[in-house]
């Protein structure tokens, strides 16, 4: 089974300056916008995507590094990115739409809602939050709890030789790991990793992909510099899994909005859209609607 079979809509590559995106339209209705997290790809939706589809016109691009999008030279900050993101809806005619991110996905979705505040409506972090604002720092720090991968993956050079032609086997190790890994351990097969593996195997795809965690000073200084400027007043959300990060990120979200709804996904690990779609599929219908969601169960 292809990605292409996994969700149920025309995959096309979409031109916009400075890069070529890979995305996927289905339903119709308000625009809402799905970024995938690391090291995953559009397919990460393939469970949520048609279930919003009912409800909204869901756009589901692979970021730019990722799957079938331009692996660029550089432009990985999340500035960057969340500006191709929005010249993205634009050519798609969508001049006001709703954002969500999971884990990378959410740090691009900060920038694109504080820098084209009028287009974006709504935005969920999903098992996110913001570099440099509140405490998440620690994220990076393993001395404090934190990710070691976060130290490993900027690193230049040495992901690129030591994964070369052993991409399923880290990727394996990341979904299957004790902390901040599945929860629920099928959510992601052997054809959802093979996908995830195939897209990390292609030429420059692991030094685009290690580009989000290389800019993460940059990031930082620019997610300052932005929440100082303005907070965001548009609806905001944060969704945290009970055996991922949870609301750890919350403070980072709070500093930066000056209103946010929080909500706790019981049994269920970092892969939230994976694993807990019919929850996560509920709570974002809910936050674009405007509605406070009760935690649905978990189906």
């Amino acid at each position: 089974m292809t990605h292409r079979d996994l969700l149920p809509a025309a995959m096309r590559r979409i031109r916009v300056p400075g890069a070529v995106l890979n995305c996927a339209t289905l339903g119709a209705g308000e625009p809402l916008l799905l970024l995938h997290g690391w090291p995953q790809t559009s397919h990460a939706w393939r469970f949520v995507a048609p279930r919003l589809s009912e409800d909204f016109l869901v756009v589901v691009p692979d970021l730019p590094g990722f799957g079938a999008s331009s692996r660029m030279r550089d432009g990985y900050d999340k500035k960057t990115v969340a500006r191709l993101l929005h010249l993205l809806m634009t050519e798609l005619g969508h001049d006001v739409y709703h954002v969500a991110g999971h884990d990378v996905g959410g740090q691009v979705a900060y920038p694109l809602a504080a820098q084209f505040p009028e287009s974006v409506a709504s935005v969920t972090f999903i098992e996110a939050g913001i570099p440099g604002l509140g405490n998440s720092e620690d994220a990076a720090n393993p001395l404090r709890g934190g990710s070691w991968h976060f130290g490993f993956n900027m690193v230049h050079d040495l992901p690129e030789l030591l994964l070369a032609g052993r991409e399923r086997d880290f990727l394996e190790f990341m979904f299957l790991r004790d902390s901040i890994g599945l929860y629920v351990t099928d959510a992601i097969d052997a054809a959802a990793l093979d996908v995830y593996a195939r897209s990390l195997a292609a030429p420059g795809a692991v030094r685009a992909s290690m580009g989000y965690y290389r800019a993460l000073p940059t990031d930082i200084a620019d997610n300052r510099a932005l929440s100082g400027a303005a907070r965001l007043t548009q609806r905001v959300a944060v969704v945290g899994a009970a055996h991922g990060i949870g609301l750890s990120w919350l403070d980072s979200v709070q500093q930066a909005a000056a209103e946010v709804s929080s909500h706790l996904v019981d049994d269920c690990g970092h892969y939230l859209p994976e694993e807990q779609p019919g929850a996560l599929s509920e709570i974002l219908t809910a936050v674009v609607h405007g509605a406070a969601p009760e935690l649905p169960s978990m189906t």
